[in-house]
């Protein structure tokens, strides 16, 4: 007799896990150049930084960068979007991880700029070499403009909401959010240059929460 097969049945096309495990590892290098990228820059800055630095931080062969970039500049676009994306999740998963708590959710954006993934000497170098260079290059002014005013719009609404919240009328919580995203910056300098540790920038942060919400901090 003969059997009908029923579309349940019908087999599936097997997955070409060939074309997979080579997607990956192409993912996994191109990630790895992006990183050697960002190491050779915070030793050297933009103008300087070589495709030879490049690969040599990654160990790859000299022609490895052509394989997964159209050119040294799009690498190195590459590498701030890298880093801007990278403080992008760290301070979204803080404000998240803080709960509907107004002050909790501004302490927590406060100090998600010191993480200390993003706030070390490596990363903080980084930030300054694409900053001194986004006169003269737009697409490095547009990925830091949209990052650097995306978090100071969120450090504002949390201000906002927590002056709301606690009743500080006076207080002005556009301004309050400018200047705690201006200090950030500075702080961050004074870390690279070795005037100020994290720990001592965490804690001028923390007086400065509580001279701006003594009822919170």
């Amino acid at each position: 007799m003969t059997q009908h097969r029923t579309t349940d049945q019908v087999p599936r096309k097997p997955r070409n896990t060939l074309k997979v495990a080579r997607k990956a590892v192409r993912d996994i290098r191109r990630e790895q150049l992006i990183e050697a990228a960002i190491r050779a820059i915070s030793q050297h800055g933009i103008g300087e930084t070589t495709i030879a630095d490049v690969v040599k931080e990654a160990g790859m062969a000299n022609g490895a960068v052509n394989q997964y970039f159209a050119s040294k500049d799009m690498l190195l676009l590459e590498a701030l979007r890298a880093v801007t994306e990278e403080f992008r999740e760290i301070w979204h998963a803080a404000k998240a991880g803080a709960g509907s708590d107004p002050a909790a959710a501004l302490e927590a954006l406060v100090l998600a700029q010191f993480h200390p993934k993003v706030c070390r000497r490596e990363r903080i170098s980084v930030w300054v070499a694409y900053w001194s260079e986004v006169r003269f290059r737009p697409k490095y002014m547009e990925l830091c403009a949209d990052s650097d005013t995306e978090f100071a719009e969120a450090l504002t609404t949390a201000c906002r909401t927590l002056a709301k919240a606690g009743r500080y009328r006076e207080l002005n919580a556009e301004k309050a959010g400018l200047f705690l995203s201006a200090a950030s910056d500075g702080l961050w300098l004074n870390i690279m240059l070795g005037t100020l540790t994290r720990d001592q920038a965490l804690e001028l942060l923390r007086a400065h929460l509580k001279s701006v919400f003594p009822r919170h901090f």
